[in-house]
């Protein structure tokens, strides 16, 4: 018996030497790249620059604010555990990774989002390398179903509906206002308005369960993985997001097991006429692929313009009811037909401009790969994350919100942003995205021209897919006497 008790000692030792190994690997891999010129964020032994993220994180911002102060350089280098990873911090660079006509070589997709919301759809192209059966099949499905006159028509009066509806006596929670305009635009073009009001099972972060609307719980569920992700750990080992070790895990994995049975159930159904899974499951059953990859596609059809759009029309609409801003305003207020559409989407790019939903999602050199940046040669190792940095390169045009810059552009002179990526892996919903959050920035101005911020007051309101940020916003009567100050939020 002896011989057992050392046991546990000998694995120990094992999980040490290895953890020894790769942290010595990290070590080196970075001299590698110090040594052709990229430069490091203060880090610290395994845990990287989180102690830093999280301090970003807990005032609303994404780790890249750490990059914006960027240095004379293509790169910028941190560490997530023990993964080196390269920011580029300008156009050449950028350029040089989202154009694999450039270097002939691609670089794929390996991202840490694969233990956070892509729990919910772990097959999803989102998650999958470009090299994979069908997937260029996949995307053309998805975008067939991505009918952009038919999510013009249901934003639209979903928009003017609710906009008109809107209680002008008490301050207005604009944050779930907005989150229940993309939950029903979404469900309704994905899924159509039966299947996305079909209840589902769902346990509520006080642990009592209860049937609520499908949509509704695939929101939830979506948003809490996503914040989940982001605490400290979960952020520097990305696995441990995915292991039920506290009540909040395990929550959140209940809840993806109910939604994921119960999409197992409608799609034996028959989809309805129009949506995005009529397309996508007739085309993917063409192709022999198995329901379980549908259910995924659709999946990451249905949330990616949940958090992304919300947040996209609430940064627009906190710089257009500004006080500084109010030629903005009355210029959605009072024109019309395509003079109104071109003002309003002036002004939503350049909120996307300074206030990007999120990071692009990670990617890693699939092989070892040489690049040059107007002179200067990297060679990047296999393994290494690679992500262009969007707030450096936004940054660029400076902090003022300016939306003539977006107004009457040649071809080729508009400003260099890209919110929703760039390349073959940019968000193939960005189009959709858009219309949907122009729709609602219109309408609402229209419809309350005089309406004013109630917590212009408050710390750190920056929008984004990590942020606690709330909007109150004053309508009616109380806007008309000229509202100041903060509110609290309507319960």
């Amino acid at each position: 018996m002896r011989p057992f008790r050392y046991a546990p000692v000998a694995v120990a030792g094992a999980a040490t030497l290895a953890f020894a190994v790769r942290a010595a690997r990290t070590v080196l891999d970075r001299r590698f790249y110090e040594r052709q010129g990229v430069l490091f964020t203060k880090t610290y032994p395994f845990i990287g620059s989180e102690t830093d993220v999280s301090g970003l994180i807990g005032r609303n911002r994404t780790r890249d604010y750490l990059y914006l102060d960027k240095p004379a350089a293509d790169f910028v280098g941190s560490i997530r555990g023990f993964d080196i990873q390269l920011y580029a911090v300008n156009r050449q660079t950028t350029e040089v990774l989202v154009s694999p006509a450039i270097t002939g070589k691609y670089i794929d997709r390996d991202t840490p989002a694969l233990y956070s919301f892509g729990q919910l759809s772990p097959s999803a192209m989102t998650f999958q390398k470009i090299t994979t059966p069908h997937f260029g099949d996949r995307k053309r499905n998805l975008g067939k179903g991505f009918d952009q006159e038919r999510v013009t028509d249901i934003s639209r009066r979903r928009a003017a509906e609710m906009c008109a509806a809107l209680d002008v006596d008490t301050p207005l929670d604009l944050k779930r206002v907005a989150g229940d305009y993309t939950r029903e635009v979404m469900g309704e073009f994905v899924w159509g308005r039966d299947a996305m009001a079909l209840e589902v099972s769902y346990k509520h972060p006080d642990g009592h369960v209860s049937k609520v609307p499908f949509m509704f719980a695939l929101n939830e569920t979506f948003t809490g993985l996503r914040f989940y992700s982001n605490r400290f750990w979960n952020r520097v080992h990305f696995p441990i997001a995915t292991w039920p070790v506290t009540r909040e895990a395990r929550r959140l994995q209940h809840n993806i097991r109910s939604l994921q049975e119960h999409l197992a159930t409608v799609l034996k159904g028959g989809p309805g006429p129009g949506t995005v899974w009529e397309q996508v499951a007739a085309g993917n059953t063409k192709l022999g692929i198995p329901v379980e990859i549908t259910r995924d596609d659709l999946l990451t059809a249905s949330i990616a313009g949940l958090d992304t759009v919300q947040n996209t029309i609430l940064a627009t609409l906190w710089y257009v009811l500004s006080p500084e801003n109010l030629k903005w305003r009355e210029a959605i207020a009072t024109s019309t037909g395509e003079a109104k559409d071109e003002v309003v989407e002036a002004c939503v790019s350049e909120s996307l401009r300074l206030s990007p939903p999120g990071s692009v999602i990670n990617n890693m050199v699939v092989d070892d790969l040489d690049m040059e940046v107007e002179g200067r040669r990297y060679l990047l190792k296999r393994g290494t994350r690679v992500m262009p940095n969007i707030h450096a390169l936004h940054a660029d045009y400076g902090a003022a919100w300016e939306p003539e810059r977006f107004l009457h552009i040649e071809k080729g002179a508009e400003p260099y942003v890209m919110p929703f990526g760039k390349g073959r892996r940019s968000c193939p919903g960005r189009n959709l995205g858009m219309v949907m959050a122009k729709n609602f920035v219109s309408e609402f101005v229209t419809a309350h021209p005089d309406a004013q911020i109630g917590n212009a007051q408050d710390k750190d309101i920056i929008f984004n897919n990590l942020s606690h940020a709330q909007f109150i916003a004053v309508l009616g009567p109380a806007a008309a006497q000229g509202f100041a100050g903060s509110c609290p939020v309507p319960h």
